[in-house]
């Protein structure tokens, strides 16, 4: 069976540090989401930006995009708390209202039907909510799978795509989250973003290189 802490550890001591032009990425994006004295076009930019970085925008029209960073940002300012507290529930409960004010501006497929956004939703829930909310994304949920399996660590039934991947998450996460708070990550506070990044390198779709 994997042992998660010691997994969790190597990728600190070895690896953390690579992210760290992604933290500052995170930094900005997340004054652009709370910084209210800056006009609503710069912060809207900010927060396009951001989920461009993270290729969360691809094939959207720029007008789109656009719009789907206002949304983001008016999102977070009817926020009634600035912390879901690591619930899965209430992570949950958010993302489904956040997708759906999201998906009215995502281009249609072929078929007619939107185009999924259940990362975009994900990568824009984590701005208003960077101390609890896991980002999804197909590294991750496939590192995530692996992990799974090795570990025993099964979701509970009949929940929806994402809410597994919450659920699975949130299990890890809490056999590592001592690791986690023993580290020095450079004064970077957002401690979920290190599974994140865990996830994200161990899903590279290539084999180890030393």
């Amino acid at each position: 069976m994997l042992d998660l802490k010691k997994f969790a550890e190597d990728f600190i001591q070895k690896k953390l540090q690579l992210f760290d032009d992604d933290n500052r990425e995170d930094e900005s994006v997340i004054k652009a989401i709370n910084d209210r004295e800056t006009a609503n076009s710069d912060r809207e930019r900010g927060v396009r930006r951001w989920l461009n970085v993270y290729k969360a925008l691809l094939f959207f029209p720029p007008d789109n995009s656009m719009k789907i960073a206002g949304e983001i940002i008016k999102f977070a300012h009817e926020r009634q708390r600035t912390t879901l507290h690591q619930n899965k529930d209430r992570i949950i409960s958010e993302y489904v209202c956040l997708r759906e004010r999201i998906r009215q501006f995502a281009p249609s497929l072929k078929s007619g039907n939107p185009k999924e956004v259940t990362s975009l939703t994900s990568k824009a829930l984590w701005c208003c909510y960077p101390y609890d909310v896991p980002i999804f994304d197909s590294y991750a949920v496939d590192a995530l799978r692996v992990i799974s399996r090795l570990s025993r660590i099964a979701p509970e039934p009949n929940q929806s795509e994402y809410a597994c991947f919450v659920d699975v998450w949130s299990q890890v996460y809490s056999e590592i989250v001592s690791v986690i708070e023993e580290a020095d990550l450079n004064g970077y506070p957002y401690k979920v973003r290190v599974l994140d990044r865990l996830l994200w390198d161990l899903g590279q779709p290539s084999y180890y290189t030393p």
